[in-house]
């Protein structure tokens, strides 16, 4: 079982994607390319930023609100945490999307080799979403 001590610190994402009940995973989100960081504070708070980080491509002479990003490139919030049983919760305080302020986001939590792995289940088209991360 976690402790509040394995979690801790700074964590990159490594991967992110989505897994069916069947075992077959496929593209996250946020691409590929995603990337982003994790934060765990000693005194409860954490914050997490996410980000699709696909290289942009012919965006000579585009305007730049075309290109500039949307609420679908990045995602991020921040807030209190703790751990339930072998679950990490997020008490989200503030976010980029409005729909999960002052929501709880429950997180099942696996340390293995040094990698957190953090999976949600989904209510729609696919099972699960996963969330790879590796300490700083």
């Amino acid at each position: 079982m976690l402790s509040e001590k394995d979690l801790i610190g700074v964590w990159r994402l490594v991967s992110h994607f989505y897994l069916e009940d069947d075992g077959s995973t496929s593209e996250g989100p946020l691409g590929n390319e995603a990337d982003g960081l994790l934060i765990y504070h000693a005194d409860g708070y954490m914050a997490a930023s996410l980000m699709r980080n696909e290289p942009l491509a012919g965006i000579d002479g585009v305007p730049p609100a075309t290109y500039l990003g949307s609420a679908d490139d990045y995602l991020g919030y921040s807030g209190r945490w703790r751990l339930r049983g072998d679950a990490v919760v997020h008490h989200v305080v503030i976010g980029s999307h409005r729909r999960v302020v002052n929501t709880e986001q429950v997180r099942e939590a696996l340390l293995h080799d040094g990698v957190l792995r953090l999976q949600r289940r989904l209510g729609g088209p696919h099972a699960s979403v996963v969330m790879d991360w590796r300490r700083v």
